[in-house]
């Protein structure tokens, strides 16, 4: 094939007379070669809706890698400060926009969740009406114990307040708002559960 090659390109190059042509100095540059690419569209097994579309898999990728792109892609959520040139994507990318219902500050939460205990235990401390009955209102406990309990009660929660001012910092800035009803039902309720029993007029210590 070689030999052949050569000897088509000799005839190439002569005159009519059978002279030889001059051959060009400068050979001609190469074209750059084509980078292959293909494109491979994700989609759900039963419903055939599109969950994923990857333009800029390399022929080599094996079925293996391909699943790990998706689940970059799908299987966390992208965070606001994500730059669009360093995820898994080509030139063409599909987002997926979720509605997560009414948001609340993670700081909010924490101050609502942290403040009722304090204010809860308080109330059965100082045995405001309608909780122990009418003899017992706003009388003091004799117990020492009693006493003490309720300062590191305090002390515990008015830190929690304190750090979730000043000290914490959360990498996201709101939740869904129906998780401050759950998070508060258990800090409020065993704070009450925890005071009743504690601050109670017939408490006795061990």
């Amino acid at each position: 094939m070689d030999i052949s090659l050569s000897m088509a390109a000799k005839e190439a190059h002569q005159g009519l007379d059978g002279l030889p042509m001059p051959m060009p100095h400068k050979a001609a540059k190469k074209h750059k070669k084509a980078v292959l690419f293909f494109e491979v569209e994700i989609r759900d097994a039963k419903t055939r809706e599109k969950l994923c579309f990857l333009d800029k898999v390399e022929p080599q990728a094996t079925i293996s890698e391909i699943k790990t792109l998706f689940t970059k892609t799908q299987g966390k959520s992208l965070k606001d400060e994500d730059v669009l040139q360093k995820l898994p994507v080509g030139t063409t990318a599909t987002l997926y926009f979720r509605d997560l219902g009414a948001q609340i500050s993670w700081v909010t939460v924490f101050l609502t969740e942290y403040a009722g205990p304090l204010f809860i235990y308080l109330l059965f401390y100082f045995r405001v009406p309608f909780i122990y009955g009418r003899k017992y209102d706003f009388t003091s406990s004799r117990h020492t114990v009693v006493h003490l309990a309720c300062m590191c009660h305090s002390f515990h929660y008015i830190k929690r307040l304190l750090e979730t001012l000043f000290v914490h910092r959360f990498s996201h800035g709101t939740m869904p708002l129906r998780n401050i009803f759950k998070n508060c039902t258990y800090y409020w309720g065993f704070a009450a559960w925890m005071a009743y029993y504690i601050n109670h007029p017939l408490y006795t210590p061990p």
